[in-house]
Formats: C-alpha cells, sequence, structure tokens
C-alpha cells in the first residue's frame, strides 16, 4: 500500500491543496491504509469534512500501527480541539516534540495551542525555544512578540516584530497578526482566534500536514494566502 500511496502522492497534494477533501477520500479509496500517509491524509480529510469522530477513529488506527508518528500526533491534537478535549490536544503534541526534541517546528505548534488556549507562560517557553533551534522563523517572532507585548515588554516585543517584519520581506507577502487581527499584505483580514477555538473558520484551515521534513517550515507559514505552498 505504501508504494500504491506513492504513485497517487501528487494526485492527493494538488487536490487536498484545492480543498477537495471527497474527491481526496475517493482517490485513496475503500481499501484500508497501511502506509501512515494514507491514514494522514484520510483523517485530514475526514476533520476538514466535519467528520471529526469519524478523523480521530482514523488517526488513532494509524497511532495504533504507527505509534508516535509526530504528524499523525499533531493532526489528531487539531481534531481533539475541535471536539473540546484540550488536554488530550496538548497531550499528543507533547508526545510529537518527545519524538522530535530537536525540530523547532514541534515547538512552535505547540506554542501556538497553549496561547490560543490561554497558556502564555508554556506558549513562550515553547516560542523562545523554537526560536533557539530555527532564529529565522519570522511566524514565531511575531507570535512571541505579541505575548512579549500583551506582558507589557514592548521594546522586547519590537525587537522580535521587527525581526519578523525583516524575515517576512525577504521571504515575500506573508499575514502577520497583530493588534487582535491577522493581516496579510494583500489585504486580506481574518479575526484571531480566542481560546474557544471550535467554530472559527481560519482554525479549520490552519493545520495542513505535509509529510516531507524539507516541507516544515512552509507548513507552519499555515496563515499565508493560499496555504498551499507547503
Amino acid at each position: 500500500m505504501a508504494n500504491q500511496f506513492n504513485t497517487i502522492r501528487s494526485q492527493v497534494l494538488l487536490l487536498f491543496q484545492e480543498k477537495e477533501f471527497q474527491k481526496v477520500l475517493d482517490v485513496l479509496g475503500a481499501d484500508l491504509p497501511s502506509c501512515y500517509e494514507d491514514y494522514l491524509y484520510r483523517g485530514m480529510c475526514l476533520s476538514r469534512l466535519g467528520q471529526h469522530e469519524a478523523a480521530l477513529k482514523m488517526l488513532s488506527t494509524g497511532l495504533e500501527l504507527f505509534p508516535s508518528q509526530p504528524e499523525l500526533l499533531a493532526e489528531r491534537a487539531v481534531i481533539y480541539l475541535h471536539l473540546g478535549k484540550k488536554a488530550l490536544s496538548i497531550l499528543d503534541l507533547d508526545l510529537a516534540v518527545e519524538v522530535e526534541p530537536n525540530n523547532p517546528y514541534r515547538y512552535a505548534s505547540r506554542g501556538f495551542i497553549r496561547e490560543k488556549l490561554g497558556d502564555a507562560e508554556g506558549a513562550q517557553a515553547d516560542y523562545e525555544r523554537a526560536l533557539e533551534l530555527d532564529p529565522g522563523d519570522a511566524i514565531t517572532h511575531n507570535n512571541l512578540g505579541l505575548i512579549l507585548e500583551r506582558k507589557g515588554r514592548p521594546q522586547l516585543a519590537k525587537k522580535h516584530f521587527d525581526v519578523a517584519d525583516s524575515l517576512q520581506q525577504s521571504e515575500g507577502g506573508e499575514m502577520w497578526k497583530r493588534d487582535n487581527q491577522v493581516v496579510s499584505t494583500n489585504d486580506q483580514h481574518v479575526e484571531a482566534a480566542q481560546p474557544e477555538l471550535q467554530n472559527t473558520s481560519w482554525w479549520k484551515e490552519m493545520w495542513k500536514p505535509f509529510v516531507d521534513a524539507s516541507e516544515r517550515k512552509a507548513f507552519w507559514r499555515w496563515i499565508t494566502k493560499s496555504s498551499s505552498g507547503n
């Protein structure tokens, strides 16, 4: 099955990026999946079609066969949040960090969720660790700046904002979260999330895991205009 998935990988990626989630499931077919990417994309598509319980079952089955697979853990964490199971969500993100302790994306992801759940201290620690591992992550600089600004440390926050802006200019247009909204260079605006995440439309699109390690940094730039550069 792994080889079979590889033969349709490009088609699956294209359909997923175009948000044709039911078509992805149709392409994957009715055969039982046996590679973790197959479980991952089935779970992601089911979730984005609003079938969160089915998605949870799919990803949990995948994790039984591929224990501690970080992409499966990360996606299941999102689904747990949709279902209001915040503690289980953080637990999966903790496990993903344990599996890949030197991957800055894992800390940045957990920091983002911790922040949205009201754990500013935990989020700050995760963002700082992510930047130790990857000082060139513009979005993490921006998110850390927001926390520091809210904590009454405007000068330090500005340093991170300045780095984020400099990196953004060198990389091209991206969206930035400032003043309780998401602002993009193409004038799109999206309301920033409150701690209760399940019903926010941008949240449903924020997590788009891709299995190629070389694409993880692009994946973390989930809030770009198309979210398809991952």
